[in-house]
């Protein structure tokens, strides 16, 4: 209560003050023994031993709720010197068993009998200490997460310095987190995925300059491998945002999907070539050559196409075997490819049959070309199997034509060829 004849508050007054916010003031004496002399009822609030003006402290009760690792920390509190201050935590268990934190402030007082006693107060810091406890946990299992994660997990400053890389970089970039770390993005992608990211982020400054919602990346990009190869991975980028809705830092994912892509691209091969020799196959072939029968005439070139037939192909399989014939076949593939431009097409009909597409190549030109491939296959053995000799019939693409009427001028060109005694050219 505080006295209407002065403008202190008097000691009822400091003891409301003190029970209501829940601190504990306290007075005991450390020498030259160890007892309370006051302490506040807040006490009976924090560790369930009741505290009133009647009753005698209980000093043993007291110490004997501080936790075993605490009391030495405590003993050494006794060999303060007058005038010295200090500031103590400590654990302890209240009546019921839960643990209690608390934080201390006190000061030594010499006494005019020469006692020495402490004077201070005592903050339930609990809470706190659980809060803290919880974060510790919390920063841990994070950290165990993105330690042990099979994902790239990395953090970028908005200045570009990467902040942090987890150890998954080692296993798919064959780099440490360190070297990892200090890369530029030159240094990490490629000339294409490079530029996707510093896109990225002038999309992302502007939007910050802007204030208008941040983007999220989230595509493929390529990354250098230690050894120079390349790695394809799956990325996603989100701006982390702080509880004032700044952007403090950026959050990444990437996911190794080189085997994925690889897969994808073998499948894709797999749909457009043919199992056997491995160039294209006919559905394949007749989807390219119909994109070119289709196109406005104005954006024509001048294409030729050559039907080609193994000559006594039958008998190949009767005296040598399947296997020999296919053998024959991949040959015969290997050699019509390394006979043709790169932009000119090689491919597999059906059965002993070819197909070459000749870009830029009028009717003259595609014969005698054909006859050159004709004495280059019937010069040289396959081996195992002897000479074999291929017929051919060669067509160039009118404007009247479509594929069916083109092919079909090919394939009576090749009939003819045959009709005339195979190992020859006839053209269209």
């Amino acid at each position: 209560m505080i006295d209407s004849t002065s403008s202190s508050p008097g000691a009822e007054w400091f003891e409301r003050m003190a029970e209501s916010s829940g601190l504990i003031f306290f007075v005991w004496r450390i020498r030259p023994d160890v007892a309370f002399e006051y302490i506040g009822s807040a006490l009976q609030k924090r560790l369930g031993i009741p505290v009133t003006p009647e009753t005698e402290v209980d000093t043993e009760a007291i110490l004997g709720r501080i936790a075993p690792e605490c009391e030495d920390r405590l003993a050494a509190s006794f060999g303060m010197v007058p005038g010295q201050e200090l500031t103590l935590e400590l654990k302890w268990h209240h009546v019921d068993g839960h643990p209690v934190y608390t934080r201390a402030w006190m000061r030594a007082v010499e006494r005019p009998d020469g006692s020495v006693a402490q004077e201070g107060v005592v903050q339930d810091i609990t809470e706190l200490r659980e809060l803290e406890t919880e974060l510790r946990h919390s920063e841990q299992r994070h950290r165990l997460l993105a330690e042990n994660a099979y994902d790239v997990i990395w953090t970028m400053a908005l200045d570009g310095t990467i902040t942090y890389v987890s150890p998954a970089v080692e296993r798919v970039r064959g780099i440490t987190p360190e070297e990892a770390m200090h890369q530029t993005i030159d240094e990490i992608h490629p000339p294409e995925s490079a530029a996707l990211h510093r896109d990225y982020y002038q999309r992302l400054f502007a939007a910050i300059e802007a204030g208008t919602e941040l983007p999220i990346f989230r595509g493929e990009e390529e990354y250098y491998r230690k050894d120079g190869s390349i790695m394809t991975g799956d990325l996603q980028v989100i701006p982390h945002i702080d509880s004032d809705g700044h952007v403090v830092e950026l959050l990444g994912v990437t996911r190794d999907i080189s085997e994925r892509k690889m897969f994808e691209a073998e499948l894709t091969r797999l749909a457009v070539t043919d199992p056997v020799t491995g160039v294209w196959n006919r559905r394949q072939g007749s989807e390219l050559m119909l994109a070119e029968t289709t196109k406005p005439e104005r954006y024509r070139r001048q294409l030729s196409v050559l039907m080609i037939d193994v000559d006594h192909f039958k008998s190949i399989n009767d005296s040598f075997g399947h296997l020999a014939g296919d053998q024959v076949l991949i040959e015969m593939a290997q050699r019509l490819v390394a006979a043709v431009r790169s932009t000119d097409m090689v491919i597999r009909w059906g059965g002993e049959e070819f197909v070459i597409l000749l870009q830029e190549c009028p009717i003259e030109d595609a014969t005698a070309r054909a006859e050159k491939i004709r004495r280059q296959i019937a010069d040289n053995r396959f081996p195992g199997v002897g000479t074999v000799t291929i017929s051919m019939g060669a067509a160039q693409l009118t404007a009247e034509d479509d594929l069916a009427a083109w092919l079909g001028r090919a394939d009576k060109a090749l009939y003819d060829a045959k009709r005339a005694g195979r190992n020859t050219v006839v053209g269209s």
